[in-house]
Parts: structure tokens; sequence; C-alpha cells
């Protein structure tokens, strides 16, 4: 995976990204691995702290400023030793709230997995949100042969 092999790794943070304390009640979060998006603060939490233990590590290979009204981090990972990388792209509104976050997971067959893997812990408050994992294999299936 190229895009952040080129990028030096960063000291490893002290606590969680600023932008989560300053989450609006109102934000909305939409990733590759979200059959649709998640609305609020508390739902936004909830999922997160069920994603973030899924991973192995996190070497983050950018976190900063992105303009005026976005914060971008992104990092490598691997989720049961399962080489990924993850995007994470946070508008900031007038208030210097986080009222929307855009987190991309790739290569395809990592975000299937991590949906998988979510799916199955994640119970019945968030879990159609998430493939399930026939739905995720069946991805998986098409995106190695097309022809199937």
């Amino acid at each position: 995976m190229k895009f952040n092999d080129t990028a030096p790794r960063l000291p490893k943070p002290d606590g969680p990204p600023l932008w989560l304390a300053k989450l609006a009640e109102d934000a909305t979060l939409e990733a590759t691995v979200l059959k649709r998006p998640v609305e609020g603060k508390t739902n936004i939490l909830a999922l997160l702290k069920q994603a973030i233990p899924l991973y192995d590590f996190q070497d983050f290979t950018y976190r900063g400023d992105f303009g005026a009204d976005f914060f971008m981090e992104s990092y490598r990972a691997a989720v049961r030793g399962v080489p990924i990388e993850c995007t994470v792209l946070v508008h900031m509104n007038a208030q210097g709230e986080a009222d929307a976050i855009l987190v991309n997971h790739r290569p395809l067959d990592a975000a299937l997995l991590f949906s998988r893997l979510i799916w199955g812990q994640v119970g019945d408050g968030f879990g159609d949100l998430y493939l399930t994992g026939p739905q995720a294999d069946a991805l998986e299936k098409l995106a190695a042969d097309p022809r199937a």
C-alpha cells in the first residue's frame, strides 16, 4: 500500500484525537465500512469504543489541521494481522466542534474484514450498520472475480 508508505511514522499520540473531545451533539459519521451514516455524538462514541480495539496497532503518518475547517489523520494499522490503512477527514463547524467525520479504510479486503468483525461485536444496537459476515464474504468474492 503506497499512500502511507511514503510518509514517516509520527510519535504515538498522548491520547485521543482533539476532534473527539469536541464532537458536536448532532455530528455524523460516514465510513467505508458502514451501510449508512451514524448520527449523534452518543452513537458515534459508542461505535468508536467498539472499533478502535479491533486494531492491532495504529501508526499515524499525518495528524493535523487541513485548511481552516478540517482536521485530517492518516494511519497504517492491522486488524488480526491484516494490513489496513485509514484516512479520517473531520469537518469543524463555526463553533469549533467536529460535526462531520468521514473515515476511509482500504484496501477492500481489509475493510470487509473490519466490517465483518465489528458487526459480530456490536450486537442488535448497531449491527444493521455493518455488513454481515455473509454479505462481506459475497463482496469479497465479487471483488476477487467480478465475473462470479
